[in-house]
């Protein structure tokens, strides 16, 4: 398995984004820099999702730029490589199994072996088996989620709501799996609603509050 770089870093410069006439994002300029897991927070409809499909080019800003490792990011060119992300409920081909949406997925980029595609799914807890998707829980198209987000040994990943649909044992195999991904160098980001969680796991979290992302310090002052 390849060793992510050390430096990997997510720049945002004086992002703003409105949607239907509402400015969700205002003039935020912060940067992320790994190894290392990053939190934000903040209740529902403030922002956290439009900020992570904004840094993954899904939303263009009407201000600012994101750039990782050092690529700006433009949703009219090819989406950079070595970035994993679970954005909202992650899909897959129904009548598939797990392991062949991997290697699907695995194929438009590069070419996963059977044995990496295997090794990925027990990481998360799932069994490489041809059981078809569509009979999988919301907790296993969750774990599947993950699973695709951190193969290919992406440098960098963004995950929205990870513990959606996770019991006990889900949430603690992320936990570890987190863990583990900072340890082999990774830069992190995580949105969550989950404060207690989130706060035991990140290095650092920001509140998304009016628009503005401020250090969980700072804005609760």
């Amino acid at each position: 398995m390849a060793q992510p770089t050390n430096n990997n870093q997510i720049e945002i410069k004086q992002l703003s984004v409105v949607l239907k006439r509402r400015k969700i994002l205002s003039d935020i300029t912060i940067s992320f820099a790994g190894p290392g897991i990053y939190g934000i927070v903040g209740p529902n409809g403030t922002g956290k999702s439009v900020l992570l499909k904004t840094i993954l080019g899904f939303i263009r800003p009407q201000q600012g730029t994101v750039a990782i490792n050092q690529v700006v990011i433009d949703p009219r060119r090819p989406f950079p490589a070595k970035i994993g992300a679970v954005i909202e409920h992650p899909g897959f081909i129904e009548d598939m199994s797990g392991y062949d949406n991997l290697m699907a997925l695995g194929r438009i980029r590069s070419q996963l072996s059977h044995d990496e595609v295997v090794n990925v799914l027990k990481r998360v807890g799932l069994a490489a088996d041809k059981k078809p998707v569509a009979s999988y829980s919301l907790g296993m198209i969750q774990r599947l989620g993950i699973a695709q987000a951190i193969m290919e040994d992406q440098d960098v990943i963004l995950l929205d709501e990870p513990t959606n649909a996770l019991d006990k044992d889900g949430v603690k195999m992320l936990t570890g799996l987190l863990a583990d991904l900072r340890q082999q160098g990774n830069l992190v980001l995580i949105a969550s609603h989950d404060l207690a969680w989130l706060y035991s796991l990140a290095d650092h979290s920001y509140e998304l509050t009016d628009g503005q992302l401020k250090p969980v310090e700072e804005a609760n002052v």
